[in-house]
């Protein structure tokens, strides 16, 4: 995925790439100490309309342009406040009314129940990529009413949770736009102003969207009248920089404060060094073997248990550089309901039983499929000589994600490496993908229907909480134990900076969490 570039030509790169303060003494930083310049990927941005933006860029730099009602608390256990103030829920748990707390659009404008109206609704008269967020939850655009000037109501579906509420309500598609921006933009061809809003403003979050250079920077300015208080940091520059090695120089230099995309070797490189911090979390993001249970030695059981006790999880992170914590649950680390269980670990003896037992000692063959990502190939050969051990003979093919989606999707595959992230900080999310067969997406495409589907869904309904988190605990139990799901790992976020950067902390979810609070000494 990533290039090499002579030095010559990074360090050009760099030059011409960064704003203009790039000068002075090498070991020191270059940048003002009230501007932020992080180094990244940015190229997966299509829009930054929150109604379409759904690539990792897009979604985090919404997140700090936009307010949503609602907010998660860092652990993500629990709603916290943000435009609405408070809120109450009708006794069915279906109808939730916002109180909204006084605050403005980057405009003037004030955000009133209207707005928000204006906004949930459009994100479903649109139907863009993330609108299945909301819409796999509230059935009609008049499901969401201003009931007066500072309260507004939705009503779902079904039961909502507070905690699957706020994982719909606290995502950044769900954001407050500002009406009278967009129907100034709008056009007979475009009445909701999508194209327009796509590199352009009409948020009420933390920071103003002044500028958007496509592959090459975003940049964003404090908002003076946000009702936190203005941001300590007074603008943020999220520079394009796809090589890590011209992060990683640019860091060591002073031209940037944050590398975002280093490579796991160079985050140890840093790791301990005067002078900068590195910092990680594990992401809401699975790695996983799978096994169709439509080829036949996978449709028995015991098969499916001694390719997990064949696997030899270790070396898998030491294959990782340790940029992965080894996990095995389809709920990821960090998120309510988290089975913090890693039952499998290298055992051929107990492997070997398992095939035996099945009927296939002699082994079979079996294809696995993988994608041309960095290191994922390294992980096939690694487990293609794990399996040669119990007599599963096996073919690795290196195939474009493309190809492996359109196989993988039409169920016409036999093992393989894939990678999952939630869509949302809720277990539904994921045990709807990996348990429930009826939803069409993982146990399906792995031909693996089991009743603990009914179980999923139950659970997404539940509000007694401690009742639904032993719902999902118990789900994870059935994958582990019966599901056609070997899951690896759940891959770090990783960032280095320069030690006086403070409050700049890499989430789970999205790259960072909240940066109103971030500054440098």
């Amino acid at each position: 995925m990533r290039g090499r570039y002579l030095v010559a030509t990074v360090l050009l790169t760099v030059v011409v790439l960064l704003p203009t303060w790039a000068g002075g003494a090498p070991s020191a930083s270059r940048v003002p100490s009230n501007v932020l310049v992080i180094g990244e990927i940015i190229s997966d941005s299509n829009s930054l309309d929150p109604a379409q933006a759904f690539e990792f860029t897009s979604v985090w730099t919404d997140y700090h342009v936009y307010d949503t009602l609602v907010d998660f608390n860092r652990d993500f256990t629990r709603a916290v406040p943000k435009l609405a103030e408070s809120w109450t829920v009708s006794s069915d748990g279906k109808s939730y009314t916002f109180k909204l707390r006084s605050a403005k659009f980057h405009s003037g404008n004030p955000v009133d129940a209207k707005a928000v109206e204006f906004s949930l609704r459009r994100v479903m008269r649109l139907n863009l990529t993330p609108a299945f967020i909301v819409t796999d939850f509230v059935q009609r655009q008049e499901d969401i009413v201003a009931v007066s000037n500072n309260q507004v109501r939705v009503t779902f579906k079904q039961t909502m949770p507070e905690i699957l509420m706020a994982s719909v309500l606290g995502n950044p598609v769900t954001a407050a736009v500002d009406p009278a921006v967009i129907q100034k933009n709008a056009t007979a061809d475009d009445p909701l102003a999508n194209t327009w809003l796509s590199d352009h403003d009409a948020g009420s979050g933390p920071f103003k969207l002044i500028g958007w250079s496509r592959n090459l920077k975003i940049e964003l300015q404090a908002f003076d009248d946000y009702w936190r208080g203005r941001p300590k940091m007074g603008r943020i520059f999220i520079q394009e920089m796809p090589e890590a090695t011209a992060q990683m120089l640019a860091l060591q230099r002073g031209d940037i404060d944050v590398a975002a995309s280093l490579l796991p070797g160079q985050v140890k490189e840093l790791t301990g060094q005067p002078g900068f911090v590195v910092k990680s979390t594990p992401t809401f993001t699975l790695r996983y073997l799978a096994m169709n249970t439509g080829y036949a030695p996978f449709a028995n059981k015991n098969v499916r248990n001694a390719v997990k006790w064949a696997i030899d999880y270790d070396a898998i992170k030491r294959i990782f550089e340790d940029s992965i914590e080894v996990g095995q649950t389809i709920v990821p680390a960090r998120m309510f309901g988290y089975l913090p269980e890693n039952p499998y670990r290298k055992n051929l003896d107990r492997a070997r039983t398992l095939m035996r037992e099945a009927g296939f000692e002699r082994g079979f063959k079996a294809d696995l499929l993988v994608g041309v990502a960095p290191v994922i190939p390294d992980v096939a050969a690694k487990i293609k000589e794990d399996l040669a051990q119990i007599g599963i003979d096996v073919e690795v093919r290196v195939i474009r994600s493309a190809e492996l989606n359109t196989i993988y999707r039409g169920q016409n595959h036999q093992m393989v490496i894939a990678r999952w992230g939630a869509d949302y900080p809720d277990p539904d999310n994921l045990a709807k993908a990996f348990a429930d067969f009826d939803i069409r997406q993982l146990a399906w495409r792995n031909k693996w229907d089991n009743p603990v589907k009914r179980m999923v869904q139950q659970a997404v309904g539940e509000l007694d909480r401690a009742k639904r988190e032993a719902l999902y605990k118990e789900i994870q139990k059935v994958v582990l134990d019966e599901g056609p799901f070997a899951v690896f790992a759940y891959p770090l976020r990783q960032v280095a900076m320069r030690a006086n950067v403070k409050g700049y902390d890499p989430s789970p979810l999205y790259e960072t969490y909240d940066l109103w609070g971030a500054f440098k000494e």
